[in-house]
């Protein structure tokens, strides 16, 4: 509604016009001509409303079968009842105040809401809430025990060479759920304290509250290890923007504080190869702190219908919690050589895009960015112990400077009604500064496309190109200890890169209409010995709609991606080779009926297999790993009856069905491998039954003002 105003002015300005307008044009009216009155006229279609409107709609549902796989993102993680409602409305009264609120899924972890309030042209305060539950597994177990920040074995644990020498290990083992939950809470408020100005500002506090997946080492002996998670992050926004006819502006400022625990310390489960390594240490995510400015706006230029907008920030990343031991081995605290690593890096930030249209039929369209990172941290020797184990030597904290520049631009040009044409292209240009394993790295990509459009009703859309990644002489000096000289991580790799897109649309009748989508992609990592030396990718999609009438509406659609990816590798000196062929398919049908006006039914369908692959050959000898699937089976049916104007019954049933194969976590329990205290989490597998029943109340609204 905040518009409200700007629609009263608007209208009042047009009337004035019209009315000078008339005045001008028309010769003066007949004396006797008698005024009309206007005091009985109404509004009939005023969008403008006073007082109180809403719904809500409350009721239960009811899973059964429901598991982590279900409750990743909705929270629905256990067979049993849930809440399910809902509520949203808006008041307005005719001095511009008003409050608007909108609730959802509030008997779900997955709960999210706002409420607004204010007055129109004055101010606006905002407060809302997020809640992102993630279920990870709930087929885990183990026998480490969470204590805070320490994860501790029963006092009776018989430690052993090997997982088949744990001799309590199965009466230890417990069940471990992992997951964790998201809750982000924001207040905003903006202020209007005249035209064009507005100041606005945001504080926000996010926390992250579970348990994860971690593990760790001790040389050749393994285990998985349950991960507390209990992360704070608290951000503040500010700034004021200021709009012209032509030209906007908005200066603002951020700042965020991530606060975390700093290490999980652990017990050995194994006898200590070494003696004195009974525990283990892991650090985690160190707090830190951002600061940064920002100044973005644009500009319409008075000719070629040319706008340009920019954005230019400055910042600072800054860490400094002490450091953790480099081992739990007696004696290895003073192996470090200060208390804290004291970051600090300078982050500069500036783009410029411009789009123009100098001709009718053509338009022209670039952009500009620059990214800075200058790590302006002291480098550190550190002496390290490899897993608790055995000392190391001494390494010296990597440096992350980066400059980064990216160019990008491409022309549309109609040349008949029933033809465009257009070309394009990018440039990606990185330095890296001293202590990383490049100095330099340029992608360079560009393509051409044509539609047409030979009737109104059918378009064609075609899209080549090609990629060209180069990068500096490899320093292997700069390497991590103990990290192949031979490979490359795929992100730096030179590259040559092919792709192309054809997409369509066609209505077929004014109730009919398909659409469809194909593309495909070749990387080529020639200069790889050893690594990703290919990807090749393939898509396609298409839809189909229908309206036979305005009580009916059904669709159709189907997919199908397929990747292929070879890597070379060496054992010693004898090669190998792997090959991973993944297939993606999807195809979902579903409409919408009404029979009655009260009655509206709804049914959707979905069916998604999956496969992947790995192929290996070594000494010419093939050996392939067990093929990993997955299959989701869904159908899900709405039904509602509108009992009354403002009641409504709504009843959904969805009934869900997921499998899958992983030959990496399939069979593999706490003991199946000998050097491997494994979680023991299984493949995801799910069969849930999901029927709700709600009730909808619509809160009449008021009549519109006059």
């Amino acid at each position: 509604m905040k518009s409200t105003v700007h629609e009263h002015a608007l209208l009042a300005g047009l009337t004035a016009v019209l009315g000078v307008t008339a005045a001008a044009a028309d010769p003066p009216a007949p004396a006797a001509a008698a005024t009309p009155d206007t005091s009985n006229w109404k509004c009939s279609q005023c969008p403008f409303t006073q007082g109180y409107s809403g719904d809500t709609e409350a009721g239960v549902m009811y899973a059964d079968g429901a598991n982590a796989y279900s409750g990743q993102h909705t929270g629905i993680d256990h067979t049993g009842p849930y809440a399910d409602a809902d509520a949203s409305g808006q008041w307005r009264d005719s001095a511009g105040s008003f409050i608007d609120y909108d609730l959802k899924d509030l008997g779900l972890s997955s709960r999210q809401g706002s409420i607004e309030g204010g007055s129109e042209g004055s101010y606006e305060l905002k407060l809302s809430y997020a809640g992102q539950p993630t279920r990870l597994y709930d087929t885990g177990a183990t026998p480490f025990r969470i204590n805070g920040d320490d994860l501790t074995l029963p006092p009776d644990w018989a430690a052993a060479g090997s997982t088949a020498g744990m001799s309590g290990l199965a009466r230890d083992l417990e069940p471990m759920d992992l997951g964790y939950d998201r809750r982000t809470v924001a207040l905003q408020a903006r202020i209007f304290p005249g035209t064009p100005w507005t100041v606005f500002g945001e504080i926000k506090h996010e926390e992250k509250v579970g348990t994860d997946v971690t593990s760790a080492s001790f040389l050749t002996d393994a285990t998985q290890l349950p991960e507390p998670i209990d992360y704070v992050t608290n951000s503040m926004e500010t700034g004021v923007t200021w709009s012209g006819h032509h030209a906007s502006l908005e200066l603002s400022y951020l700042g965020s504080w991530f606060d975390d625990d700093s290490a999980l310390t652990f017990d050995n489960p194994y006898l200590p190869i070494v003696p004195g390594s009974t525990s283990g240490m892991l650090a985690l995510p160190p707090g830190n702190t951002l600061q940064q400015g920002t100044a973005a706006g644009t500009w319409q230029m008075p000719w070629l219908a040319t706008v340009l907008s920019f954005s230019a920030s400055l910042g600072r990343l800054s860490q400094n919690d002490a450091f953790v031991p480099v081992s739990t081995l007696p004696g290895s605290a003073g192996l470090l050589p200060a208390g804290s690593l004291n970051g600090n890096v300078h982050l500069s930030h500036f783009t410029a895009a411009l789009s123009s249209q100098p001709l009718s039929g053509l338009m022209l369209r670039g952009h500009a960015a620059y990214d800075g990172r200058d790590d302006a941290t002291m480098p550190l020797a550190v002496s390290y112990i490899v897993t608790d184990t055995f000392p190391g030597g001494t390494v010296v904290s990597p440096r992350y400077s980066e400059d980064r520049t990216r160019l990008d631009g491409g022309a549309d040009y109609s040349l008949v009604r029933w033809l465009r044409i257009g070309v394009g292209g990018k440039l990606d240009d990185n330095h890296y500064g001293p202590g990383q394993v490049l100095t330099s790295s340029r992608e360079a990509q560009s393509w051409g496309l044509a539609t047409l459009t030979p009737v109104d009703s059918f378009s064609l859309t075609l899209k080549m190109g090609n990629g060209l990644r180069k990068v500096s002489s490899f320093n292997a000096d700069e390497l991590p200890a103990a990290e192949n000289p031979l490979m490359l991580a795929y992100d730096y790799a030179p590259r040559d890169r092919t792709f192309s897109t054809l997409t369509g649309s066609w209505a077929a009748t004014s109730t009919l209409t398909w659409t469809f989508e194909g593309s495909t992609a070749k990387d080529d990592y020639r200069s790889t010995s050893l690594g990703l030396a290919n990807v090749r990718e393939q898509r396609v999609s298409t839809t189909i709609a229908w309206t036979p009438s305005e009580t009916l509406s059904l669709y159709a659609d189907a997919g199908y991606e397929y990747m292929y990816m070879l890597q070379n590798g060496a054992a010693g000196t004898a090669p190998w080779a792997a090959t991973d062929t993944e297939g993606f398919w999807n195809a979902s049908a579903g409409g919408q009926w009404t029979p009655q006006e009260r009655w509206t039914i709804s049914l959707d369908y979905l069916l998604a297999p999956t496969y992947m692959d790995i192929d290996t050959v070594a000494g010419g000898l093939q050996q392939p790993f067990p093929q990993n699937w997955s299959k989701l089976d869904s159908a899900h049916l709405d039904v509602s009856y509108r009992w009354t104007r403002a009641l409504k019954v709504h009843l959904h049933y969805t009934r869900e069905t997921f499998g899958s194969n992983d030959w990496a976590l399939d069979g593999v329990g706490a003991a199946t491998v000998p050097n491997l205290l494994s979680l023991g989490l299984q493949p995801y597998r799910d069969h849930m039954d999901l029927v709700g029943l709600t009730v909808r109340y619509e809160f009449a609204p008021p009549a519109p003002a006059q």
